[in-house]
């Protein structure tokens, strides 16, 4: 009886650590591959500060140039909102901190998030037909 209860407790906690992991915008995983500029793609169903749920797709596609290259489309309805971005070392130390800060994308990352992609410099919206 004993040992039936631990492996429901146990289930119990690993069903919250896999609902918790889908909730976090910014996982370890994702904060690692980042780091290390590795290709990879990544969805995410999520929902705004007005409860709107939209999806983020991003992608790396390692470096070239001496940046990071990076993508991502926010889907919002029939609304669409894509970047186009290139990192040096130094920005994705930056914002690989402000992840790691805050997971959830509620506040440190988003502003550092925001300030590069505001930054022509680094990300570009390229034109509808474009993405």
């Amino acid at each position: 009886m004993k040992k039936v209860f631990i492996i429901t407790g146990l289930m119990a906690l690993g069903v919250a650590a896999v609902y918790a992991a889908d909730t976090v915008k910014y996982s370890g995983v994702f904060i690692n591959k980042f780091y290390h500029c590795l290709p990879t793609n990544q969805s995410l169903t999520l929902t705004d500060g007005e409860g709107i749920e939209y999806t983020l797709t991003r992608s790396l596609h390692g470096w070239k140039n001496k940046q990071c290259i990076y993508r991502e489309t926010v889907t919002k309805g029939e609304e669409k909102t894509s970047y186009n971005c290139g990192f040096y070392r130094e920005q994705v130390n930056e914002i690989v901190s402000a992840m790691r800060e805050d997971p959830n994308g509620e506040s440190t990352a988003e502003t550092t998030w925001s300030r590069f992609k505001n930054n022509p410099g680094v990300c570009i919206q390229p034109a509808a037909e474009e993405e």
